[in-house]
């Protein structure tokens, strides 16, 4: 299926990055739309560009035996497309070569829907010679055919949410899978949504020959993600009842695909690493709590803002005390942290706020902003030596 034509956030940097630099890396989940991107939505800005997919048996073949000689049938291509990449594993140290003898920026764009690593046999060839771009599915404003989140504050929240309620709550059922999220039928889409799992499981995790794959295992795993309290690796073992490290290389698999998104417990408190399905639709269609469902989006909302507007200071983590409670989303930089907490209930109570708050005096030392993200803008007591307040914004305010 064609993906849905809105135009995507990333446009602006992904020019950008093809001024200065030599080889762009274009990468994201399958079906993502980073071929429509770049031979639908770039052809007026890059009159030049030459694609070639290596989706197709004879160019894939070619540039496996010939991978230098498959770079010089392009001599006036402004930048060369090379969609799956991953597949010619060759042509890396081809296009190392060539970039060493002519670094005008702009001449190379390469995409793919694996991560570029040992796990899928391709060394770093070209490090300090690639720019690379994350393209992610459609966050809720590309979805709408709206612009880019304008909020410049650290958790990126608007004041004035700018999307109503129920244009939130249909993108939670259907997320922003191009090909996707813009089919009405309930039962046609979540058939689409289907087959890229079993896609992903079936097809693309076998592409690891450094690793022999287990599809039904990685369904699991992926169902597990969506539906587990605590989803990381040990809890994921436990409920499968399988060896963790045979469950560690497959979210290893997983994450290489883009499937899965990881978000790190922060310095400050306690847990592991946890994993996150890599758009919304699929964490509903497997099974997640409506609380869930928010978080995933919350996630995917914040990695694909900063990633298109190049925002590099922060890091994202979340926040696990010794007794297991839970804040979904610490936004840290140099000098602040913003911690956002996310109500899946109408109905919020002042012990609610309890956990914000004991989070701000553990890191008093350094700026603690307290948000949370609610059906409604509400303000709560922060307390003595605290902020004044602790802002709750609608949660369509992320956008």
């Amino acid at each position: 299926m064609m993906p849905h034509p809105r135009s995507r956030h990333a446009i602006p940097l992904l020019l950008k990055k093809l001024r200065f630099s030599p080889v762009v890396a274009i990468q994201g989940a399958r079906q993502t739309g980073k071929s429509f991107l770049v031979r639908e939505l770039l052809s007026e800005k890059l009159p030049y560009l030459e694609y070639v997919s290596l989706d197709r048996r004879v160019d894939r073949e070619f540039a496996a035996k010939n991978p230098e000689t498959f770079i010089e049938r392009f001599p006036n291509a402004s930048p060369l497309v090379i969609d799956e990449a991953q597949k010619a594993p060759a042509l890396f140290d081809a296009l190392k070569y060539s970039v060493d003898s002519n670094r005008a920026p702009g001449r190379f764009l390469i995409l793919g829907s694996t991560e570029f690593s040992k796990l899928s046999l391709i060394r770093e060839s070209l490090t300090g010679r690639v720019s690379r771009l994350r393209l992610y599915s459609m966050n809720l404003a590309e979805a709408l055919g709206a612009t880019i989140n304008p909020a410049r504050s650290i958790s990126l929240l608007n004041n004035t949410p700018r999307f109503t309620r129920s244009q939130l709550l249909q993108h939670l059922e259907r997320g922003g899978m191009p090909g996707v999220f813009a089919v009405r039928d309930r039962n046609e889409r979540e058939s689409i949504l289907r087959d890229w799992l079993d896609l992903t499981t079936d097809r693309d995790a076998m592409l690891f020959s450094k690793i022999k794959a287990d599809p039904d295992l990685c369904r699991q795993i992926l169902e597990k993600v969506a539906t587990l309290e605590e989803p990381d690796a040990g809890s994921i073992a436990r409920a499968l009842r399988r060896d963790l490290r045979r469950i560690k290389t497959h979210l290893e698999i997983l994450t290489s695909l883009f499937a899965l998104h990881v978000l790190h417990p922060h310095p400050a408190g306690t847990g592991k690493p946890w994993y996150f399905l890599c758009d919304v639709a699929f964490s509903r269609l497997l099974g997640a709590s409506f609380e869930r469902q928010l978080h995933t989006w919350l996630l995917h909302e914040q990695l694909s803002q900063r990633s298109y507007r190049d925002l590099r200071e922060s890091q994202l983590y979340y926040y696990r005390t010794p007794k297991g409670r839970i804040v979904h989303l610490l936004i840290q930089s140099d000098s602040q942290l913003s911690a956002l907490q996310v109500f899946s209930e109408e109905r919020i109570l002042e012990r609610d706020m309890a956990l914000l708050k004991a989070l701000s005096q553990k890191l008093s030392s350094s700026k603690v902003e307290l948000l949370g993200l609610a059906p409604a803008r509400i303000s709560f007591p922060a307390g003595q030596g605290l902020r004044k307040r602790i802002e709750i914004y609608p949660w369509e305010s992320m956008a």
